[in-house]
């Protein structure tokens, strides 16, 4: 039987199959460094909703309900007084506290409800359990109100639940903890520092590892 020899050039087939392969990929890489983590996120969830992954529609949700709320807070946002963050495990809301409370108050401001609705009707949709924690600087309480920065902390996290309870969200989802001044994010040594500690953060928790709640 005659040998058949395969073409000298054979090799170029695969070789340039790598090669268009490598310069997609190095595109896809160019993109998502121009790409806000959202806007990735969202990419991401929805290949896996098409590709037919079971919680992906749950993710693409929160992915939404997260977008919709920075649109809705864009002035907060880039003022410095309202921030989200998603993790894969969860999504955390901060508002400063003087967004929402007057100084030495745990009552509401009014015009905190026109803050709070947006995120509360984004929340209410994705029935998650939701811990809302309290924080305060170090300074101490003045007056015979609260007796610590915790108990302060803490009554105003029962603020917040209780209008996010008469605005939808079930109680049954809803937490409540008061760190007072022990959680600092910054020292307490400056203003700036005092400011970025008084804070209310609503946490979302997407995933609960193993019946654990701790966030």
């Amino acid at each position: 039987m005659k040998k058949v020899e395969a073409p000298p050039n054979l090799w170029m087939i695969p070789y340039a199959a790598l090669m268009t392969n490598m310069m997609i990929l190095f595109m896809i890489l160019y993109a998502i460094s121009y790409a806000s983590k959202n806007e990735f996120q969202k990419a991401m969830a929805s290949m896996r909703v098409d590709l037919g992954v079971k919680e992906a529609k749950d993710e693409l949700k929160e992915i939404n309900m997260t977008k919709e709320i920075e649109d809705k807070l864009k002035k907060n946002i880039e003022d410095g007084t309202f921030g989200v963050e998603m993790t894969k495990n969860k999504i955390k809301i901060t508002f400063a506290a003087p967004v929402l409370f007057n100084s030495g108050s745990a009552k509401l401001k009014s015009k905190a409800h026109e803050i709070l609705e947006p995120v509360v009707k984004n929340l209410k949709e994705i029935k998650k359990p939701i811990i809302v924690e309290g924080h305060t600087d170090a300074a101490k309480i003045v007056g015979k109100k609260f007796k610590s920065n915790r108990q302060l902390s803490l009554l105003r996290t029962f603020s917040v639940i209780d209008f996010m309870i008469k605005h939808g969200i079930p109680a049954e989802t809803l937490s409540a903890l008061g760190y007072g001044e022990y959680r600092p994010i910054v020292p307490n040594d400056t203003p700036q520092g005092r400011a970025k500690n008084r804070r209310i953060e609503i946490t979302v928790l997407r995933k609960i590892v193993n019946g654990d709640n701790t966030i």
